[in-house]
């Protein structure tokens, strides 16, 4: 760039600036333009042999709002807050079954999505594969104190929600008493 050249885009950057940052001063600011050797306009507040005078509103500077909410992050999907919940049987529940069976049943809310599967814990230990409904049935459960827990798996087989540890007592009667 000559030096010509960069006094002519700093001229032009002063203009700008002027414009921008000093509106009442732009009703009686006076700009000049012309044209350069190389054909190029050239705009300063200093009138030169063979200039014009530009006519300045302040209908220039105004530019329309700008809608930036696609600057800000948001998130694609809503997170769901899934909640696990044995309901039968139900805490500190006395059971008496002779045959050892004992029948659970679990609900989530809100409903699971497809491809969500739920699993039974017995004092600990899963008592079966995942499956697609939250409701168990357990054969020869010992007799004695028992914990359940119920978990909630998504699609991707991550854990989204459990249940609180649930207590039953299940009474069966005595192989003495057989």
């Amino acid at each position: 760039m000559s030096f010509k050249q960069g006094e002519i885009v700093l001229r032009l950057y002063w203009v700008i600036l002027c414009l921008v940052f000093s509106a009442s001063a732009v009703s009686d600011q006076k700009v000049y333009r012309w044209k350069d050797e190389n054909g190029n306009w050239v705009y300063s507040d200093v009138p030169k042999k063979g200039s014009e005078k530009v006519k300045l509103s302040t209908n220039m500077l105004t530019m329309p709002a700008t809608d930036t909410s696609i600057l800000t992050p948001t998130q694609s999907t809503p997170t769901v807050s899934y909640q696990a919940k044995i309901t039968a049987p139900s805490d500190q529940q006395t059971l008496r079954e002779n045959s050892g069976s004992v029948y659970v049943n679990g609900l989530v809310t809100p409903r699971f999505a497809n491809g969500f599967q739920v699993q039974l814990f017995l004092d600990g230990k899963a008592t079966g594969p995942k499956q697609s409904t939250a409701s168990f049935a357990l054969r020869d459960v010992p007799r004695g104190e028992h914990k359940l827990q119920m978990k909630v798996f998504n699609d991707k087989g991550m854990l989204v929600a459990q249940s609180a540890v649930t207590t039953f007592f299940l009474h069966r009667a005595s192989l003495l008493n057989r």
